[in-house]
């Protein structure tokens, strides 16, 4: 696997080509902005960048502010989801052939995934995706002020929306159709902000889940990191000690679990260069 610019591990000699010719099994993974190829594959980029590029930061915000980043580089960890993926695809197809492959990954590539459905519908009518916020089509699927706290409200097809206004009391409101939504959402929306006033964000969590709604109270990384949910996947692991380190760090494993073996960190994050005399040795080579 490599993040160089492309064309610089070929410049060096050690590009697939090359690579390849020594061992046909060889999987080789180039991770860049743009990709190996096209007009823009010698251009370099950051997350932040590529959302600018992609048209991500445009869709995002409120109406009144944006474009607006993305708080998390997502990008970035949706280009490291999807090359660990295409690497897990290409091992099994040498387990069937016999043969390597070269595998290009591009973040902007990568951004057009992740608007996959504003994309689709962009190509069909044209319409750019515009920033709604907290905001969606259907009211029942936006986020409120409460009592207390910032709610977040799922109630997104028309089975769960019919649930809502049953357990809110207000059948009147209850639509057939997504077209009937859309065409009262600011009435919806309105009724809805009148009704999440009467309780906190954490009662009516507790109170719609109770029902098979889904709702969020809005936290903070803190209050979600606080979470027993979280313990239970067992998401998180901590290093009491790290070399060169005062104190324990915590870090992030894996975003699912197997019934038998799975994800799991021994060893704590090395330190620069720590295993260098290891790998040498293990190729034959040494520093002289």
């Amino acid at each position: 696997m490599e993040n160089y610019r492309p064309g610089a591990f070929e410049a060096l000699g050690l590009g697939y080509d090359v690579l390849s010719a020594i061992n046909p099994r060889l999987i080789y993974a180039s991770f860049s902005a743009f990709g190996q190829h096209g007009p823009r594959s010698r251009q370099t980029a950051y997350d932040h960048v590529i959302q600018a590029t992609s048209g991500i930061m445009a869709m995002t915000g409120t109406e009144e502010v944006n474009p607006v980043k993305l708080g998390s580089p997502a990008i970035d960890y949706a280009t490291g989801v999807t090359g660990a993926f295409a690497l897990a695809s290409a091992l099994f197809q040498r387990e069937r052939t016999g043969c390597g492959q070269r595998v290009d990954m591009a973040m902007l590539d990568v951004a057009m995934i992740l608007m996959s459905s504003h994309l689709t519908g962009y190509l069909r009518n044209g319409v750019h995706p515009k920033p709604h916020g907290n905001k969606h089509p259907h009211a029942t699927n936006s986020a409120y002020v409460t009592k207390s706290g910032l709610l977040m409200l799922g109630a997104s097809n028309l089975r769960q929306q019919r649930r809502l206004w049953t357990v809110l009391h207000r059948p009147d409101m209850i639509k057939r159709s997504n077209e009937e939504r859309e065409h009262d959402h600011d009435r919806e929306a309105a009724v809805l902000a009148e009704i999440l006033q009467t309780r906190t964000a954490e009662e009516w969590e507790e109170f719609l889940q109770a029902r098979h709604i889904p709702a969020g109270r809005v936290r903070s990384m803190g209050e979600a990191l606080e979470d027993p949910q979280l313990a239970s996947r067992r998401v998180l692991h901590r290093h009491d000690r790290v070399d060169g380190i005062e104190g324990g760090i915590g870090v992030p494993v894996a975003a699912f679990t197997f019934a038998h073996g799975g994800p799991q960190i021994d060893t704590p994050p090395p330190r620069l260069g720590q295993h260098n005399e290891e790998l040498l040795s293990e190729l034959g080579c040494s520093r002289s």
